[in-house]
């Protein structure tokens, strides 16, 4: 920044705060030119190259950047097949979408490898574009034999410093498209794989819970059924609370439960639905007699009391 002799200033007061005398002109360094890139999707043919897009436009406050330009083979295709002007955001991804995969690598790595871009720079603004260094092919690196190999995406980033110098490099991985393929398609395999191994561990966990409860209420009426059985009208036959705390507490030693019982009572354990029924017509029918012969001894009684 600069001022002017420093002869002209304002006085700045913050509540709390002493009066500051501060710069009333303040000089910030812009950008003198315009600078801006065009692509060409068809190895450079002259007729081919896109329209000129500023980046970085006059007046910019600078040192400006680093701005990122995002480079995909997919996107490439899209460009060379159709034109991008008439196409929502939503049909592109669409299209950019459709060509991945293994089917589209031929046409992805064709599109690579033709894909120019090149640095422009203006110097008045009402003058030409010019160009500024060669024509860079991004997408395409080469190997430990010098050949041509087409990269799925890279990031080309733009920098604009004080003096108007501009900068540009690469940035990303440079995977071939062969490989971002093999990538992308072991990544949805292990995203998957994870999904099944979070499923089979959390509804394994809840099948756990779910069998534990049910052998726990399976057993305890196993032995309030014995109890009912064994040792009728006694405080642990109907005591579900009882049987419920028995039953837990022998939980990992149930055949040791069972064993003690028996060894006790002297009769086996069964299941609950494997005691025999008792007869309860028979019962009913005895009640009843017992009741007719309660009735008999009244009148009898009675009798006697006439005599």
């Amino acid at each position: 920044g600069a001022v002017s002799h420093g002869r002209i200033t304002n006085v700045v007061q913050k509540p709390g705060k002493k009066p500051k005398a501060e710069l009333a002109i303040q000089v910030q360094n812009v950008s003198p030119v315009a600078v801006g890139v065009m692509m060409n999707y068809h190895g450079g043919a002259k007729d081919k190259w896109t329209p000129v897009k500023t980046i970085f436009d006059f007046d910019r406050r600078v040192p400006a950047g680093p701005y990122p330009i995002d480079l995909v083979a997919a996107e490439c295709v899209v460009h060379r097949s159709k034109t991008t002007k008439d196409l929502s955001d939503e049909e592109l991804l669409k299209a950019i979408k459709d060509n991945e995969g293994a089917k589209c690598i031929p046409k992805r790595e064709q599109a690579a490898l033709d894909l120019r871009v090149q640095v422009l720079q203006k110097w008045t603004r009402d003058g030409e574009w010019k160009n500024v260094g060669d024509v860079m092919s991004p997408l395409v690196s080469l190997d430990k034999d010098e050949k041509k190999v087409a990269c799925e995406k890279i990031v080309l980033e733009l920098s604009l410093g004080a003096t108007g110098m501009i900068t540009s490099s690469l940035s990303g991985t440079r995977e071939s498209v062969v490989q971002a393929n093999t990538s992308a398609r072991n990544s949805t395999i292990r995203y998957y794989v994870g999904i099944f191994l979070a499923v089979a561990f959390f509804g394994g966990f809840l099948f756990k819970s779910w069998y534990e409860d049910r052998v726990f209420q399976r057993d305890t009426r196993k032995l309030l059924a014995y109890y009912k059985n064994v040792i009728p009208g006694s405080l642990s036959d109907g005591d579900i609370y009882n049987a419920r705390y028995v039953v837990y507490k022998y939980r990992n030693k149930k055949e040791k439960l069972w064993k003690n019982l028996e060894k006790k009572y002297g009769i086996a354990v069964m299941e609950e639905h494997e005691w025999p029924e008792k007869d309860t017509t028979a019962q009913a029918e005895d009640d009843e007699g017992e009741e007719e012969n309660l009735d008999e001894s009244t009148a009898g009684g009675d009798a006697e009391q006439d005599l």
